[in-house]
């Protein structure tokens, strides 16, 4: 999806590796009011012995949707390193699209706090995270080229 909301474009071929990995997509963004909503299209390579969704598969869908909003709620001019992240599984993911909405609660000079609500294709409330990260100096986009 490409797209300009509140003035800042986004591309998902700007994601990072990791997101475009798991499969993510823009859905809905405010970026005034700290609020992001991607999909993700996750792979069968995702699933675990029980044929659901890997758990820690889940969290970095939420980790990295989070860092998303924080990175174009801050005008894309910084990055973040977590600091902790905490989730809770409320059901088993299958296959299928898979939503996560964050918001940024608070941002601090250095540390900025956010949560999220990751749904299954149902739209069944199936985990929430909250995490708190250290805002960095954004260097600019990594190369994300294959080394041969």
């Amino acid at each position: 999806m490409s797209t300009t909301m509140n003035e800042i474009p986004f591309n998902t071929d700007m994601a990072p590796p990791s997101a475009k990995f798991l499969g993510m997509d823009l859905v809905e963004m405010d970026i005034k009011n700290g609020y992001v909503k991607v999909s993700f299209d996750p792979k069968p390579e995702l699933l675990n012995f029980n044929g659901v969704i890997q758990g820690g598969f889940l969290a970095a869908m939420m980790d990295d949707t989070m860092g998303f909003n924080v990175f174009v709620h801050m005008g894309m001019k910084v990055g973040m390193a977590s600091i902790d992240l905490h989730t809770h599984f409320m059901r088993p993911v299958s296959m299928g699209k898979v939503f996560v909405e964050a918001q940024v609660t608070k941002v601090g000079k250095t540390v900025v706090f956010m949560e999220s609500k990751l749904f299954d294709s149902e739209g069944r409330l199936a985990a929430r995270s909250t995490t708190s990260a250290r805002l960095l100096p954004f260097s600019g986009k990594p190369d994300n080229k294959e080394k041969s």
